[in-house]
């Protein structure tokens, strides 16, 4: 399923000896990412109270690590993005430890499309499916939308805000979530990191782990 054998997105130019001293600055990086944003500020009984609304516009920028089985072995991607979200369109930019723009997806109304350097665009109907076929791998993009703001998404198709609450579990969507911390962000409590989990028969058990950062002011 993985059409491409370097596990950083395409990253195939770099030795085998630099490739994995990438993965292990990224991997020692993003633990102690982790280890810094396990616990949210001590917010006021007015900013737990405050009227926290969905946006259709927004950007963030963070970082991602996703877990997931592929021959049997378990593979570990870790990477910068930059989420850019409009009410029609989703820009999802993914960047190597170096700063590096490794891959682009944008998604609209006519399906989606995956952008890599020295290679040919390869399009889908939809991100999920673009990803899990051309990096073996691949994000529930359609919960997200909410998650990042701290909003899950009801069968009904409305938002619901998540409890401001550090480890909170909820259900969506087939996964498992737990909000393990929130920060406060240009006037507007979000979260700080997100855990996700589930099983696939594709990918095996897939642990997703999102740290965002707050916007500049």
């Amino acid at each position: 399923m993985l059409k491409n054998e370097s596990h950083l997105f395409g990253l195939a130019t770099y030795s085998t000896y630099t490739r994995f001293f990438i993965l292990a600055c990224c991997a020692s990086l993003f633990a102690s990412l982790l280890s810094a944003c396990s616990t949210s500020p001590k917010f006021s009984n007015a900013q737990h109270s405050q009227p926290r609304t969905m946006q259709e516009q927004v950007q963030f920028t963070g970082r991602i690590s996703i877990q997931y089985q592929q021959r049997e072995q378990t593979e570990t991607i870790s990477t910068s993005f930059e989420w850019q979200q409009a009410p029609q369109e989703l820009t999802i930019t993914l960047s190597s430890p170096l700063g590096q723009t490794i891959a682009t997806v944008q998604q609209n109304a006519q399906g989606a499309v995956l952008t890599q350097a020295k290679q040919e665009p390869r399009s889908a109907p939809d991100i999920e499916q673009l990803l899990t076929e051309n990096l073996g791998w691949t994000i529930p993009v359609t919960g997200l939308k909410g998650w990042l703001q701290g909003f899950d998404i009801q069968a009904n198709g409305k938002f619901v805000a998540v409890p401001v609450q550090d480890y909170f579990q909820i259900q969506s969507q087939g996964w498992q979530l737990q909000f393990i911390s929130w920060q406060e962000d240009a006037g507007t409590i979000r979260p700080k990191r997100i855990d996700l989990q589930r099983y696939t028969e594709e990918l095996g058990e897939v642990k997703i782990k999102i740290i965002i950062e707050p916007s500049a002011q």
